[in-house]
């Protein structure tokens, strides 16, 4: 399952408007189990009521999913409509609380106001309960182990033992962090500045439309693939073209033969002239990685998966898990051409059953696995009402061999 959904923030302005604990190791003393699968969730409790709260360094406070809000007893005297732009093209109208907020996780109390309330599980799934956004880390080192699933909050940088890591210099600007990167499309074609360290995007590399627009990648790029998704961030609608590049650069590490994608959104976060694009947790996943909110430092060392090979969707589409809510599998987005396509698949569809099996015993932390096990499926889908049954083989959307480059 390729995780590609960002759910970037810009909530920096709000234009008001009147309308499982670690399974790998014991975590250290001091750090607190995060659940690691494309994005990063932290079990915390808002107001003592619990939920599962995404990480995000494109976002800046904290923000209820609209569902787990209504479902709950939130009792808040304030509140007030604002629109809340993001990685789409279409801004949300949302509620915002005003009340002071406590958000409890691990030992760490955040008190705070101006909380939007913003249909989060449509792009995420059921797991999705909120955000937490950077505003409490700021004066402080963030430690964040993929591989054994924690974090670690830290005071002093001095405190930490950084031999055999490797530093890099961000830039903040506009509460947000920006990291040096240089992406290699091919011999011709180097897009080198600042991209937005975000580790509320699923994906690798996501490059601007502005900067495909100046690079005119859409025509100098022969092997890719168009995407579309109705669900690709606050901002909702979002088209882009996934492509191999042939290296990415980050601080003194290299990688070859990169899945990214490039955008071609005409509005919204992914249109934006102020970065490049996005990097996100499928390059982060292959490091340890320290965040030095203080110094605005980022510090990285390798883990077992910093050698895997970047591949592309065998599904040919993507999808979010609302087993709990809705007893199905929403289908959020297709790849052009793909075989899911070609079969009938729809956005929006709603996959009941894989391969025999109900969506609902086929728990989160198995999907991406599951998937990896087979080469064809059969889904039981709904559609309006009527169920219907698609099968179609699992191949590669995009290969490596034989990249062509106009």
């Amino acid at each position: 399952m390729k995780y590609r959904l960002s759910i970037v923030l810009l909530i920096g302005i709000l234009v008001f408007v009147s309308c499982k604990q670690n399974k790998k190791n014991e975590i250290p003393n001091g750090a607190f189990p995060i659940t690691y699968k494309g994005h990063i969730y932290i079990k915390g409790e808002a107001d003592s009521i619990k939920g599962n709260y995404v990480f995000d360094t494109g976002a800046s406070n904290l923000y209820y999913d609209s569902t787990y809000y209504a479902e709950n007893n939130f009792k808040y005297d304030k509140t007030f409509n604002a629109q809340l732009p993001g990685a789409g093209s279409t801004p949300q109208t949302v509620i915002v609380v005003e009340d002071t907020v406590e958000f409890r996780f691990g030992k760490h109390l955040y008190k705070t106001s101006i909380v939007p309330v913003l249909q989060l599980k449509p792009i995420l799934g059921d797991i999705a309960d909120g955000i937490l956004g950077m505003e409490y880390f700021y004066n402080s080192i963030l430690e964040i182990n993929y591989e054994n699933e924690y974090m670690k909050i830290y005071s002093d940088i001095d405190s930490i033992n950084l031999q055999g890591w490797s530093k890099i210099e961000l830039t903040k600007r506009d509460n947000r962090l920006y990291i040096p990167l240089e992406v290699v499309v091919n011999d011709s074609i180097k897009i080198s500045g600042e991209y937005q360290l975000d580790f509320g995007s699923g994906g690798t590399v996501s490059l601007t439309s502005f900067v495909s627009d100046k690079y005119k990648l859409k025509d100098k790029i022969g092997n890719k693939v168009a995407y579309f998704t109705k669900y690709g961030g606050v901002g909702g609608e979002s088209s882009s073209y996934d492509f191999f590049a042939s290296q990415l650069n980050i601080g003194n590490f290299s990688f070859s033969n990169v899945v990214m994608d490039f955008s071609v959104d005409t509005a919204g976060a992914m249109a934006s002239e102020k970065h490049l694009g996005l990097l996100g947790n499928e390059i982060y996943e292959r490091f340890d990685v320290y965040i030095d909110f203080i110094n605005d430092d980022l510090y990285l060392r390798p883990n077992k998966k910093y050698k895997d090979i970047f591949e592309s969707s065998r599904l040919g589409f993507s999808f979010i898990d609302r087993g709990q809510t809705l007893k199905s599998w929403i289908v959020t987005g297709l790849y052009s051409s793909s075989t899911a396509e070609k079969s009938g698949l729809m956005i929006d569809d709603k996959i009941i059953s894989v391969n025999g099996i109900s969506v609902e015993e086929i728990n989160y932390e198995r999907q991406e696995s599951f998937f990896k096990k087979t080469d064809e499926v059969y889904l039981k889908i709904k559609r309006n009402n009527k169920l219907i049954e698609l099968n179609f083989n699992l191949e590669p959307v995009i290969t490596t061999a034989n990249i062509l480059y106009k």
